[in-house]
């Protein structure tokens, strides 16, 4: 009998070692994120989901100088952005990191590093992919092509010969620099008629068009499995055939079959671009009866979350308060102005559009210098000595702020710049998206708020 027990012992004791270990379900980060502008770090989903809402965003929280240390919860596989470098993070990583807003700067040790210092090269859809911002441009589209075509063969290389990544890893990042080559191509008139290679008239815009199409047709037919929209130019090149703006545009997207989540996706990204122009009950209720008709949740579920954000906007409704500091780096929040009216003006040194709205809001405070309003510049530049440079070069009138607080994006959607924001006496929003200063729509509402 204690033979027995012995030996039964002994066999559930082998079975026991024999069970495969649990998968791991976490990951952990830790080292430095270099000048940030704030100590709570956005750390940006950027998988699929994401080209619908911001649900699946982590706050990294740091101390004074950047540092910070956590793990997170995670089961599969997923990219992240923090700043303009990309992260490839899969459970199991223990990951030591320094970021700043170079991409090209990072540095990584531990278990996960291969794959980000791979990523370090991520290149820039915005930037024309492989055109690096038209810097790798030639005066015809043949001699571009063979440079772009060689670049990502130098890319694939190093693809081919990265240790320390999965098979999983390799095909998205070859769906990437195949999107990137299709990218470049869709890129080229933009960055040819501002070189002057071309004339950008729709005609031409069209005729070159129709000459990709028997390079772009082949590329993009490789890229249309859905695993392959968690990576963000493969959503950003099907994009365009979902959205055709040419008639050879079209033609393209006529040879290219999207499925049915790839529709779906850019159907519910669509709904929220427009709940970023404009909010009222009757499109909020529109927009609540299709994501109910959605078949994917995860769309479903960040579309349903943006609507909520939405609704926050309405006409109204309290003003979502946040902090700011001027000049001196003395902090303020909206609050301290409630009483008065105010209108805001988001934007950047960056902004283009933002700087030609400049004069025109200054000239309406001037306007309104003894009405009861405030005039509330607030820059959304992440690097404060920039803005700090920039104001020392240029003369403004009204006092100067600057803000990174998430609040701007998570509570009034600010997703675009310029954008300009109306707020009554009662410290209600009177209009979330309230007309540029170089409108004269935007002394009307003032003089409405004002009651004159």
């Amino acid at each position: 009998m204690k033979h027995l027990i012995h030996t039964l012992a002994t066999a559930a004791l082998l079975a026991s070692a024999c069970q495969p270990a649990p998968a791991p379900t976490t990951v952990h980060l830790q080292g430095q994120l270099v000048d940030m502008g704030t100590t709570d770090v956005p750390m940006r989903y950027d998988g699929a989901a994401s080209l619908v809402g911001d649900s699946r965003d982590i706050i990294l929280h740091t101390d004074a100088e950047g540092r910070f240390d956590t793990v997170l919860t995670l089961t599969a596989p997923t990219y992240y952005s923090i700043s303009r470098n990309t992260l490839y993070l899969t459970p199991g990583d223990d990951l030591t990191l320094r970021i700043t807003q170079d991409n090209r700067q990072a540095e990584f040790t531990g278990q996960g590093a291969s794959v980000n210092t791979y990523m370090k090269g991520r290149l820039f859809p915005k930037g024309g992919s492989f055109l690096e911002g038209g810097s790798n441009l030639r005066p015809d589209f043949a001699r571009t092509k063979a440079l772009v075509d060689s670049l990502a063969a130098v890319r694939r290389a190093q693809l081919d010969t990265l240790t320390g990544a999965t098979d999983a890893f390799k095909r998205l990042e070859g769906a990437r620099i195949t999107a990137d080559v299709a990218n470049s191509f869709l890129s080229y008139p933009s960055y040819a008629a501002m070189r002057g290679y071309l004339q950008m008239t729709p005609e031409s815009l069209d005729s070159v068009y129709a000459t990709l199409k028997p390079d772009l047709v082949p590329l993009l037919r490789t890229l249309t499995d859905d695993e392959l929209l968690d990576v963000a130019v493969v959503r950003d090149v099907l994009g365009s055939l979902a959205t055709p703006y040419t008639p050879a545009l079209e033609a393209i997207a006529g040879e290219v079959t999207l499925s049915p989540r790839a529709r779906e996706l850019y159907a519910a990204a669509g709904q929220v671009n427009r709940l970023r122009h404009r909010v009222d009950e009757a499109q909020l209720q529109a927009a609540r009866a299709f994501a109910d008709s959605l078949t994917h949740t995860d769309f479903a579920d960040e579309l349903r979350a943006k609507l909520d954000q939405a609704a926050r906007l309405l006409k109204g409704q309290p003003a979502i308060d946040f902090s700011f500091t001027d000049t001196e780096g003395k902090a303020h929040r909206l609050s301290d102005f409630r009483g008065k009216v105010l209108y805001l003006d988001f934007w950047a040194t960056w902004c283009g559009p933002c700087i030609q709205e400049s004069p025109h809001f200054e000239k309406l405070a001037t306007r309104f210098k003894d009405a009861d309003v405030v005039f509330i510049p607030i820059s959304t530049d992440t690097g404060r000595e920039v803005w700090l440079s920039y104001l020392k070069a240029h003369d403004k009138q009204l006092p100067q702020y600057n803000s990174t607080d998430e609040a701007l994006r998570t509570g009034w959607s600010i997703h675009y710049i310029p954008r300009f924001v109306l707020i009554d006496r009662d410290f209600n929003i009177a209009d979330a998206y309230a007309p540029r200063p170089s409108q004269p729509e935007a002394a009307e509402a003032l003089q409405g708020l004002l009651g004159n």
